[in-house]
């Protein structure tokens, strides 16, 4: 009896087919009908970007505008309802030439400084400040902004900086660390300094009308700003303007201050977490969960076997070594074979782990425990469900006046090491499975059985589902990419037809984007270059925390990213220097936004993400270079 083969050739804008009669032993007797579909591909015409990303560029810049425009309506509706501006604004056509009528904004923010402003005068300077409030950086933060004035917070960063510093930094030196943009808003303030103003506005005043008071002047630098050098500012002039204006009580002052500086968190988007492939119903667990750090090391652990060169023989591990190695990995975020070696009491000459022969260099512990071990020393003395409860309260509650108070009210902690624990960074991602299903495999993995056993013990068989036959394909799943999900509607089309027309074929082949055979030389250097990838990696994520250490004052994160690992790979293969300019890269300007990664060819026009077509230059060469 012959067998229809459907063969398919998946592409962005083509899919080819051909239908062919085989054997039952699968040997092709004959072509049944071939053929190809083209579509219009789900990016632009000119470049190959998806036709959505011009579409969300333009939106997000719509919403900045819109949200610009909404704040400083509200600023004005404000300012109107203390008669601090004319009434005539909200309707008024030109709004602008009433304002341009009361005086010129920075000469009016200067004199406001000494001398007492009119109403009107006063509201044009509150509406100004309004437009432009300065640089603050959305990059992960320890501590929320609302907590930036508690005097707890500034005790523990003072506490800290002394710390970090010795006490003594050399500015010069720190200069030369700061990132590009930081740089720019350093250099201004030095400016600033310099020419003996008080003030962002009072400097601005005193330039040339031919010198721009925005971002790019014409000696080629920038004049950026940030969020401080506005707080600053209006201080300054309530202080004292309100010796001259009753209106400006206190309660004024906190909803003006909440109009212009108010900047809502990054939104967390929750539905980008995937479902649990044991519990459906449930999102996959932190990996920073204390359960699901034991449950990954409690795998490594029932993984774990030894190969005595002596004897020739492979080893299983002891109940007495799993517990030995349990307590090792739980007060141990980082460890190394040797370590574990030396703690099973194995010669390090004569015996090998399993697990070394699979490029693993290095076994991950508690990493949580042990961070939160370090600010709260009695953890230890807690009891499990104690701290269970704290790491729940730590790993939820977003807003760390919240926490603070959670963690003294309901913890029990001094205000210092509330604070300290509100600034704690844990590991980042999301495990395979959910905290159900975590909870459930744990007792199992306890016992020492591996994962595969405990499923099965956990009522986690492996039996197959049972998958429903359809005479006809259905509507693909949704998913992020634009070209993908285009070639999935168009690979529906076509099977279906051919289903219509010569029935439903025996077996589908789809080939590959690339080819994933390869023989023993191949495979041989593929394992080389992943080691030697390997090990690069880990070189970097070592210098990052280096940098991370010694320069507190740049705000990394405690985790590197691989951006920030790419940099690092790209740098040392160029001499650790600008691709472009060929002035040299320092280490602690290497990781902030001062020097960045480029593509050689244009992403937009080729597509090609690889790693040679990117080198690391510093930012404002990627922009001349365009």
């Amino acid at each position: 009896m012959s067998k229809h083969i459907l063969g398919l050739d998946l592409g962005s804008n083509s899919i080819g087919w051909a239908l062919l009669k085989t054997t039952d032993a699968g040997k092709p007797t004959g072509l049944i009908d071939l053929g190809s579909r083209i579509f219009n591909k789900a990016v632009e015409d000119k470049t190959p970007t998806p036709k959505n990303q011009k579409r969300r560029n333009s939106r997000l810049a719509r919403r900045v505008v819109q949200r610009r425009a909404r704040r400083r309506q509200r600023m004005l509706n404000y300012l109107v309802s203390l008669n601090l501006l004319p009434a005539s604004l909200k309707d008024h056509p030109k709004p602008e030439s009433v304002l341009n009528e009361l005086g010129e904004p920075y000469s009016l923010r200067a004199k406001a400084l000494d001398s007492p402003l009119s109403v009107h005068e006063l509201g044009r300077v509150l509406l100004h400040l309004v437009q432009r409030r300065g640089f603050l950086s959305n990059r992960k933060t320890r501590l929320g902004r609302e907590m930036l004035d508690d005097p707890d917070v500034q005790a523990v960063l003072a506490e800290l900086e002394e710390d970090t510093t010795g006490g003594d930094i050399d500015r010069a030196d720190e200069e030369k660390e700061e990132t590009a943009f930081k740089k720019d808003i350093s250099d201004l303030r030095e400016k600033i300094k310099k020419s003996g103003c008080r003030t962002l506005g009072e400097y601005l005043a005193s330039l040339k009308p031919s010198q721009s008071k925005r971002n790019r002047q014409r000696d080629g630098g920038h004049l950026r700003t940030d969020r401080q050098m506005y707080r600053e500012e209006l201080d300054a002039i309530w202080e004292e303007q309100k010796k001259h204006h009753t209106v400006l009580t206190d309660t004024v002052k906190e909803q003006i201050e909440q109009i212009i500086f108010h900047q809502r968190p990054l939104k967390l988007r929750a539905d980008r977490v995937g479902k649990c492939s044991l519990e459906p119903r449930c999102t996959r667990a932190r990996i920073a969960r204390l359960e699901y750090q034991k449950f990954r090391y409690l795998q490594d652990i029932n993984n774990l076997q030894f190969f005595d060169s002596h004897t020739e023989t492979w080893s299983t591990l002891s109940d007495e070594d799993r517990a030995t190695l349990a307590a090792l990995f739980e007060n141990t975020p980082v460890l190394t074979f040797a370590k574990l070696r030396k703690a099973l009491g194995l010669a390090a000459r004569t015996t090998e782990f399993n697990l070394e022969r699979s490029e693993v260099k290095k076994l991950k512990g508690n990493t949580t425990a042990c961070t939160i071990r370090k600010v709260l020393p009695e953890w230890d003395a807690f009891s499990q469900d104690k701290q269970y409860a704290l790491v729940e309260d730590l790993l939820t509650i977003q807003k760390k006046s919240v926490l603070k108070k959670r963690l003294i009210d309901h913890g029990r902690l001094d205000s210092t090491t509330a604070v300290k624990l509100c600034m704690v960074e844990f590991e980042p991602g999301h495990g395979n499975f959910s905290t159900k299903a975590v909870r459930k495999l744990l007792p199992y993995l306890e016992q020492g059985k591996m994962l595969s056993e405990a499923r099965v013990e956990a009522g986690y068989g492996y039996e197959p589902e049972a998958i429903t036959a359809k005479d006809r394909l259905g509507p693909p799943p949704t998913i992020a990419n634009p070209i993908v999900q285009k070639g999935l509607h168009e690979l529906r089309r076509v099977v279906n037809a051919v289903i219509a027309e010569y029935g439903k074929p025996d077996a589908v082949r789809i080939e590959m984007a690339r080819d994933l055979e390869m023989n023993t030389k191949r495979y041989a250097a593929f394992r080389k270059q992943q080691s030697a990838n390997t090990k690069a990696n880990e070189e970097a994520a070592q210098k990052y925390a280096e940098m991370r250490q010694k320069n507190a004052h740049l705000g990394l994160s405690e985790h590197p990213s691989r951006n920030d690992k790419l940099k690092y790979r790209l740098w040392k293969d160029q001499e650790e220097k600008c691709a472009y300019s060929g002035r040299q890269i320092i280490l602690s300007e290497l990781f902030g936004p001062a020097v960045e990664i480029d593509h050689i060819l244009p992403y937009s026009l080729t597509l090609d993400d690889s790693y040679m077509n990117k080198v690391v230059c510093y930012t404002e060469e990627n922009r001349d270079k365009r």
